[in-house]
């Protein structure tokens, strides 16, 4: 939260043209020097986090995309995960990105799996604007793949993202990417993830770090909305909850 302060009206006018002239670019960097690199979650946030995709969802109950944002991907973030931020260029929002990721797997004796979704939001206590990234691969064997790199709009499904606005009044526009690039990486899990409590024996997690890069490009929004983008130009690290499914 910015801490208002009065000044002479000379220094208050540079600084209201300062900011119209910023106002004027279609694209800033999100990472201002003077909010903190890395937040820790709280109880507190995580439930406004669900709380606010829950009300994203219910205003498009046929929205499989955000059903499934609020349903598999906010739904299991705990308190004590790290969310960073990343300087993410995007004219989707002015105001800072804090990124977490989540990583699944599925390993079978003939056949593995694994999902990457990395989330950004801007303000966890009222979410306002999100960003969205997912990717996908298999292989043939009982290792689950650690990395993936691909196109957006291929027609491959891929690789995804999915850029997310919500007005003072509660509307929300939804931008679904239909070109970019994304790759995730991950690296091998450590320390259990906290505040975590299994659905059933099936499933255990662990924090990871993930490595991360993408572009995302939407020519139209809901209610035809204008053309938004989001993108991390060179790879950058975040903290993540890997999943993990076992038969």
């Amino acid at each position: 939260m910015v801490n208002c302060v009065q000044y002479p009206s000379r220094i208050l006018a540079v600084a209201l043209a300062s900011v119209a002239a910023a106002a004027c670019s279609d694209s800033k960097g999100t990472g201002p020097s003077n909010t903190p690199e890395t937040i820790v979650l709280t109880t507190g946030q995580i439930a406004s986090l669900r709380s606010s995709a829950q009300a994203i969802a219910n205003s498009d109950p046929a929205n499989a995309d955000l059903r499934a944002l609020v349903d598999s991907t906010l739904g299991v973030l705990t308190a004590g995960v790290e969310a960073r931020r990343l300087d993410v260029t995007t004219n989707l929002t002015t105001v800072p990105l804090y990124f977490v990721g989540l990583h699944r797997t599925a390993s079978y004796s003939t056949h593995s799996w694994s999902t990457w979704t990395l989330v950004g939001f801007d303000d966890p206590s009222h979410l306002t604007a999100l960003v969205e990234v997912s990717g996908f691969a298999q292989s043939a064997n009982a290792t689950p793949p650690s990395t993936v790199v691909g196109t957006i709009g291929d027609g491959t499904g891929i690789v995804n993202a999915l850029m997310i606005q919500v007005a003072s009044g509660g509307a929300v526009t939804t931008w679904r990417a239909g070109s970019g690039t994304a790759g995730f990486r991950s690296d091998t899990p450590g320390a259990a993830c906290p505040n975590f409590t299994p659905p059933n024996p099936h499933i255990s997690c662990a924090l990871e770090t993930k490595h991360v890069q993408f572009s995302a490009n939407a020519a139209s929004g809901s209610s035809g909305a204008p053309a938004r983008q989001a993108s991390l130009s060179t790879e950058a690290s975040v903290a993540a909850m890997r999943l993990v499914y076992t038969p």
